[in-house]
């Protein structure tokens, strides 16, 4: 039987996937949303991180698809895409074949 191929693509979503969570720090912001959304103050208070550094991951999450953004006023929330999450977990399961 022959194995199948998951190709480049799906390789390189997954180094991408795994490259954007294993920074600690972006992995506590998604820890922080999984059940609510907040904004940027209310994380950088929550993980006493500065405001400029919580924004910088904030962007390399939203950039690999893992948050979603909402506006309220002059606010931008922020909530785990758990169905980009379910999908980059997907892919990188399918390619250990777990």
């Amino acid at each position: 039987m022959k194995k199948k191929s998951l190709g480049t693509d799906n390789f390189s979503k997954a180094k991408n996937f795994l490259k954007t969570v294993a920074e600690a720090n972006r992995l506590k912001i998604l820890f922080e949303l999984k059940n609510k959304t907040m904004n940027v103050t209310e994380l950088h208070t929550k993980l006493r991180l500065p405001q400029n550094l919580t924004s910088h991951h904030i962007s390399k999450l939203k950039k690999v698809g893992l948050l979603s953004e909402k506006h309220d006023g002059t606010f931008r929330l922020y909530s785990v895409n758990k169905k980009k999450l379910a999908e980059s977990t997907r892919i990188f399961k399918e390619l250990l074949g777990i």
